[in-house]
């Protein structure tokens, strides 16, 4: 027994170690052109390539990392309009080394990015296609739903029916808006085949939304087909501080929120409640939507690092139906239903734990769960659907070199789905599971300071679960596995640095490769008689050119992408009357491609514009050994609610208390269904929305704000019969404990 407790010392001796070790800090001033300190500036630490913290600086602009191993560093700074050149850094033993940064007006943001790359990365080394929307631009434009920060976006359609809580899916890059992967603080929120409503998360308490184009299915699996959305939410940092806000508008819409956040002694805290009810512009409109996030975390110096995190939303919205446009003369009275409405009850939590194993390895771990639960109260008759997902992820992060580093490791994913019109052969809903085993490695290389390469694989063993005959049309359909490969690679070249005194700075060209897939959904895998159903898939590739200007004060780029969707599923044959006679496929093929226009300019710190524009040009191909394409499409025909054209502008004014901001989205006309039975097809006209707000800080913390959404009152639909809300306004107060 003696030698047993020995023994377990000893372990526990060797596993603290490390965490004994290390005790080098690197700390210093964020100053702005003018040498003031810059508090709530946000500092980035990296080694080989790897992000290994964060900090935001005090009121006296100072940041401070601690515990760090021996080794060379990376220090990057930014603040709203503000950046600073990276700084070298070098620590050793237990000396404290200070590294000063000077922050200058540029248009560029050097920000971390955590979508695009195993462990995260500075945005101007990451080769694939990027944007970044922070909470400021989300207050500044005093949106209410996470959704309205990808507006604008170059190569993203957002597409909603209608009204506040109406069903909201994003097609990104001509992609279906089952393609897109939607985390929040690295939960994946989709359901069980990659479905994702928009419409339920809120824009309170958000940090930043990460909008990553072209398919990342080599970091996430399933499901990031075309893209990925990351919700990040607000994280502990500095001295305990409390914000709330009230505002009220058009419609009877009223919004409450409240949140705090604070750090001490390695504790770090942070949360936000929201509430937001609109009475609607018809009957059945009203809509009520309940959210909260939750942040928890313990860190250790550089050492050791445990966070907890928890989403919940919870939301009820009437249906009102499609009573706007009648191309088809199916609703010529312009009937509302009185009778459907929807509930979702959605929750995403996490524990994620990081341990710095020795001066070059660390391992970063974290398990999730998410559950989905819906009901419908409908003319057809009421339903509802359970989804529930398990997620295990660890890997080994290993910094090689200064200049090359390599990550690896391993995932479990669980997702079932429950759904009321898919049933066994006792007319009984029953559960439809899927497992997926994965392995993945990503190698970050940068052989010179100019280029950065990083390339990963990752293979995925997915298996469904036996399908149980509903003892009328479908056959019992066996157990099936596939095994996935899918790779990524990309680029960023700096082709000139910046530096003279010309017009023209740095020149950077990025490009990407890689492939995505998204497995079948439960009424796809229910509504079929062929077991080998196979996961639809994207091969993409986008190269582009980003040009800074005016000392980094103007920044243009622009960016060619292709999308080939391959093996997507068809339903064939078949009618109400038979049934049975439907068999689905991976038949169906199409391709988009395009480019993407950016433009962003920040001639003093006070005063930013933005514009984007996106040319979208899609195609449906024939079916696989046709040249014909499913009925009632036909080859070369656009895909649905994919503008050839769109775009945007944004403008955001700061004078000392005030703030002035206006935006615009400017779509062109669509190809889309007729609303009630989905064919035939109809276009749908193009538009511009317009809105435009202000807020004012008085004193003490409090400041006023407003602003007016479709300031040119326009009639439009973003999905045909669903009319848009018209001219509308919202209004209200902010309050900050302690002020700034």
């Amino acid at each position: 027994m003696y030698r047993n407790k020995r023994i377990i010392f000893s372990i526990l001796i060797a596993l603290a170690l490390p965490a004994a070790l290390a005790a080098g800090t690197l700390t210093g001033i964020v100053t702005d052109p003018d040498g003031k300190a810059v508090p709530d500036a946000r500092v980035s630490l990296l080694r080989s390539l790897v992000v290994v913290g964060e900090r935001q600086t005090d009121a006296e602009g100072a940041y401070r990392f601690e515990d760090l191993d021996d080794g060379r560093y990376r220090l990057t700074a930014e603040a709203p309009g503000l950046a600073a050149a990276p700084v070298e850094a070098a620590v050793a033993g237990d000396a404290t080394e200070t590294r000063n940064l000077r922050l200058r007006l540029s248009a560029m943001t050097t920000q971390v990015v955590v979508s695009s790359s195993l462990g995260g990365a500075l945005l101007p080394q990451v080769g694939s296609s990027v944007s970044l929307v922070t909470g400021g631009d989300l207050e500044d434009r005093a949106a209410q739903n996470a959704y309205e920060s990808l507006r604008g976006i170059p190569g993203v359609e957002v597409n909603q029916t209608g009204r506040r809580g109406g069903v909201t899916g994003v097609f990104i890059r001509g992609g279906e808006s089952k393609y897109n992967s939607v985390m929040v603080d690295g939960v994946p929120m989709n359901d069980f085949g990659g479905g994702m409503d928009m419409a339920s998360l809120p824009a309170d308490g958000i940090e930043r939304v990460e909008i990553t184009r072209g398919p990342q299915s080599a970091l996430y699996g399933a499901n990031a087909v075309t893209g990925v959305i990351n919700i990040v939410s607000r994280r502990g940092e500095g001295a305990p501080e409390f914000t709330a806000l009230a505002e009220g508008g058009s419609y009877s819409t009223r919004r409450f929120a409240t949140g705090g956040s604070g750090l001490s002694r390695g504790f770090s805290w942070a949360y936000n409640l929201s509430r937001l009810d609109s009475d609607g512009v018809v009957a059945n409109d009203r809509y009520r939507n309940q959210s909260a996030f939750l942040n928890l975390g313990y860190r250790q110096g550089g050492r050791r690092q445990l966070e907890f995190s928890f989403f919940g939303n919870a939301n009820d919205a009437g249906a009102p139906g499609a009573y706007g446009s009648d191309p088809g003369g199916t609703n010529p009275d312009h009937v509302v239903d009185t009778v459907s409405r929807g509930k979702q009850n959605l929750f995403g939590y996490r524990l994620g734990y990081t341990e710095q194993l020795s001066s070059r390895v660390r391992q970063v771990t974290g398990v999730s769960l998410t559950t989905n639960d819906l009901y419908y109260i409908s003319t057809w008759g009421d339903y509802g659907a359970e989804n529930l997902r398990g997620l295990f992820n660890t890997r080994t992060e290993i910094a090689l070199t200064d200049k090359a580093s390599l990550a690896a490791g391993f995932e479990f994913n669980r997702e079932q789905t429950k759904h009321s019109y898919i049933t066994d052969d006792q007319f009984a809903p029953f559960l439809l599971p899927r497992t997926s085993l994965a392995y993945f490695a990503e190698g970050r290389w940068s052989p010179t300071a100019r280029l950065h390469l990083i390339g990963g694989l990752r293979i995925d063993h997915l298996r469904t679960s036996r399908i149980p005959s509903d003892g009328w049309t479908r056959p019992v359909i066996p157990a099936s596995t596939v095994v996935q490969a899918n790779p990524r690679i990309s680029a960023a070249y700096i082709a000139r640095e910046e530096g003279g005194d010309g017009a023209f700075g740095s020149t950077r060209v990025h490009g990407s490769f890689g492939t995505g897939i998204r497995p079948p959904d439960g009424f796809e895998l229910a509504f079929t008689d062929n077991p080998e159903l196979k996961p639809e898939r994207n091969i993409s590739f986008d190269a582009g050119v980003e040009q800074t200007l005016f000392d980094s004060r103007a920044i243009v780029d622009v960016t060619y992408f292709l999308n080939r969707f391959r093996d997507q599923i068809v339903t064939l044959g078949g009618s109400l009357a038979n049934l049975s006679e439907y068999t689905s496929d991976n038949l169906k093929n199409s391709r988009a491609q395009g480019l993407e226009f950016t433009l962003r300019l920040r001639p003093v710190q006070s005063l930013e514009l933005t514009g984007a524009y996106t040319f979208l040009d899609t195609d449906v191909l024939a079916l696989d050994g046709s040249s014909e394409a499913n009925a009632p499409y036909t080859v070369g025909q656009p895909l649905l609610r994919r503008p050839r054209h769109s775009g945007s502008y944004g403008v955001t004014w700061n004078h000392r208390r005030l703030t002035l901001n206006t935006t615009a989205y400017i779509r062109g006309e669509t190809l889309d269904v007729e609303p009630a039975f989905g064919q035939p097809f109809f276009a749908n006209p193009g538009y511009v929305r317009a809105d435009a707000g202000f807020a004012y800080r008085l004193f003490g913390g409090v400041e006023i704000y407003g602003r007016l959404n479709n300031l040119l009152n326009r009639k439009y639909e973003e999905n045909l019969g669903y009319p848009a809300l018209r001219l509308h306004f919202m209004a209200g107060m902010k309050f900050r404990i302690p002020s700034e």
